[in-house]
């Protein structure tokens, strides 16, 4: 059985009903508490539950990020970044409020534990929190155009026979204009489920493209 608690909120699950049932009578008598049932909403996550799959999502909680940032009525974009994009510290324009540009960093971020499409774009804005210029805050609002574009997007968790662990890395090289580092990825499953994932800068400057594959897949 598995077992998760935040701050009063307990969420716990497992494959045997018996067990659990005599969990949440141990858990009652024990504490205050009320049974929801099956878990809907949690945390901003939406949980539908079929009988042989499990659907998570942020839909509200996108569309709640839309709104506070006045991006709800906006154009949708069909990809969170344009292709070939490269970011500096050093970009020309105009220097953006730095707090402005963090806020929606911050809510963006929460949204990658179930968008995994997200998580390069948001990175990369990241790099800039400390003094961003309009360029960035351009490259940020396209973020929230492709998140208008595809809200209901999110993870499927279905029942299968084949557990195999499959993993999947890629690297850019030098990517980063500024300390020619370079950004790589991973995205792991088991089975058809999507379990971890991970867009960051690796931490040092390789000297080949082969170098940075081997550092991404290390």
């Amino acid at each position: 059985m598995f077992i998760a608690l935040y701050v009063d909120d307990l969420i716990f699950t497992g494959n045997n009903a018996e067990l659990i049932e005599a969990f949440k009578e141990v858990m009652k008598k024990e504490f205050e508490m009320t049974d929801l049932g099956l878990m809907k909403y949690f945390l901003g996550l939406e949980v539908i539950q079929g009988k042989d799959d499990i659907f998570v999502s942020q839909e509200r909680y996108a569309e709640k990020v839309l709104k506070k940032f006045k991006m709800a009525s906006c154009n949708p974009v069909s990809t969170p970044m344009e292709l070939d994009t490269k970011l500096s510290k050093y970009a020309d324009g105009d220097r953006v409020d730095a707090s402005k540009y963090r806020s929606p960093i911050g809510s963006l971020r929460y949204l990658t534990n179930t968008r995994p499409d997200l998580m390069l774009s948001i990175g990369i804005a990241s790099r800039y929190m400390e003094e961003p210029r309009y360029t960035h805050w351009k490259a940020l609002k396209r973020i929230l155009r492709y998140v208008r574009g595809i809200v209901s997007l999110g993870l499927m968790y279905t029942r299968t026979d084949d557990y195999r662990l499959v993993g999947f890395s890629d690297s850019d090289w030098c990517g980063d204009v500024d300390d020619r580092k370079s950004t790589y990825g991973y995205v792991f499953f088991m089975g058809s489920t999507t379990f971890t994932w991970l867009s960051k800068k690796q931490p040092i400057v390789t000297l080949s493209t082969c170098e940075a594959e081997y550092v991404a897949a290390s």
